[in-house]
């Protein structure tokens, strides 16, 4: 029996939806209050009733027409709702991907893969995909209560598995603590978002939390060929043996040999318990290879068959914006990648060289956010690139010009503030066998242009700049 007389309320209210946004509210919604480091929400508690919210969660009692559940603070809040919902969490297989590079591509291809077998879901990047419907997002990982809200969707939905990108930011503001991972996928761990960590080692222990997060019977599955393996294999050695991938080492639970790639797609021998499997890839360059052996290893940590996995591995469809390859006439060749950080950008460069027979054009920005990684990320576009093209990559607020003299404060790459136009620009100046990069937006249909992220400017997004450009060749 319930003995909680808050949880008493939820029932008799029974709230079609929990919202943090007084905006997004509609009739009978309960509007839930939090105290953030900038803005407490209480304040906007009336004209969530306005709006038609039957129930308001707050931290202090509030006068209202309507009922005030109280709680001690967010976690509280989290926690009751969870109860109030029958924990919906609990009804899923949970993957958790975090890495600085690779997470979205191994996040929706997985997500690809275990649909087939069983009814699943993507969160990420891209937005949230489940039953063939993909709804947009804002932030790589949604805040917690977007997430209980999502999952008891998914429960009444009756799908089975969960897939969702961990950023290092949801780690460190503890949007997936309430979350118990099945399987957690680390594809590697360079530097990120320093802007906000403020150092690498914090960067690095907010990616390692996730461990925390994992079942005791869940499965750790790990790069061996990135550095941050030792830490990660550290960290999760009380939890369970990790699963281990690996294209230099043939020690690693699944190791690819004899890999080949170029802009089409890649083929590999893989080795796994004894037994070897030639494959075939729909996506391009080395790197992908690593994703793939990701996506394969947590499908075997869940108990999917191998063979069932790799049936479905070369018939991916490509995950949008990530090494979306567009071959023009003359052995001319467009890459549209999400690359934004110098790590993503440098391996990208390296590996589109590889299969280019003429010269690179690297086309990008920077966010207003990453404004110390700027003049990192330039330096390395300059120095492997044979043309570079500095342009617009949602400014949030901060001058263009100051961004792009972050970038390249010796004015050596060509500036075009209009991101469309500079790549019409870079796309004319393209000779037989040259390959153009575009990097950091991928299909991405808008600029954020300030720094209020819910007033986005449209963009038509890379892909459609380009086709729109060849229509007129």
């Amino acid at each position: 029996m319930n003995h909680d007389p808050r949880l008493r309320q939820l029932e008799r209210c029974n709230p079609g939806a929990f919202r943090l946004d007084s905006r997004a509210i509609e009739p009978n919604d309960a509007f839930v209050c939090r105290q953030g480091l900038e803005i407490d929400s209480h304040q906007f508690a009336r004209n969530a009733v306005e709006a038609g919210a039957g129930l308001v969660i707050a931290n202090r009692e509030l006068t209202l027409p309507v009922p005030c559940v109280v709680t001690s603070g967010f976690a509280d809040t989290l926690a009751l709702i969870n109860r109030y919902l029958d924990y919906p969490g609990d009804h899923l297989s949970q993957v958790g991907v975090t890495g600085t590079n690779g997470k979205t591509t191994v996040a929706f291809g997985l997500y690809q893969l275990l649909d087939e077998i069983a009814p699943s879901c993507y969160t990420g990047t891209l937005g949230s995909l489940y039953q063939q419907f993909l709804t947009p997002g804002i932030n790589t990982t949604p805040d917690a209560l977007t997430l209980l809200s999502r999952f008891d969707t998914l429960k009444r939905l009756g799908l089975t598995h969960h897939v969702m990108e961990v950023s290092s930011h949801a780690l460190a503001q503890d949007r997936v603590d309430h979350i118990a991972f099945d399987c957690t996928v680390f594809t590697n761990i360079t530097e990120d978002h320093l802007d906000f960590h403020g150092n690498r080692d914090n960067y690095i222990q907010a990616k390692l939390r996730l461990l925390d997060r994992l079942k005791p019977n869940g499965r750790a599955v790990v790069n061996l060929d990135d550095p941050s393996a030792n830490m990660v294999l550290d960290r999760c050695r009380h939890r369970g043996p990790a699963l281990t991938y690996s294209r230099q080492d043939p020690r690693a639970d699944l190791y690819a040999e004899g890999v080949r790639s170029w802009l089409t797609g890649s083929e590999f021998r893989l080795h796994y318990r004894g037994q070897s499997h030639w494959c075939r890839l729909p996506l391009p360059f080395e790197f992908n290879v690593d994703n793939a052996l990701a996506m394969l290893g947590a499908g075997v940590s869940l108990g999917h068959p191998l063979p069932r996995l790799l049936s479905r591995l070369g018939k991916l469809s490509p995950v949008p914006g990530r090494s979306h390859c567009v071959t023009l006439s003359q052995k001319r060749c467009v890459v549209i990648d999400y690359a934004h950080n110098p790590s993503s950008l440098i391996t990208l460069i390296g590996q589109a060289r590889r299969g280019c027979e003429g010269e690179i054009h690297t086309l990008l920005g920077v966010t207003g956010d990453r404004l110390e990684e700027a003049s990192n990320l330039g330096r390395a576009a300059l120095t492997l690139s044979d043309h570079c093209y500095f342009t617009a990559d949602n400014p949030l607020g901060v001058p263009l010009a100051t961004l792009l003299d972050a970038m390249d404060p010796q004015a050596h790459a060509l500036r075009v503030e209009d991101r469309a136009e500079a790549i019409g620009i870079a796309l004319s100046r393209l000779k037989p066998g040259d390959t153009l990069l575009l990097c950091g937006k991928g299909e991405e249909r808008y600029q954020y242009l300030s720094a209020d992220k819910s007033c986005p400017a449209p963009y038509p997004g890379d892909d459609q700049v380009v086709a729109s450009w060849l229509t007129t060749q």
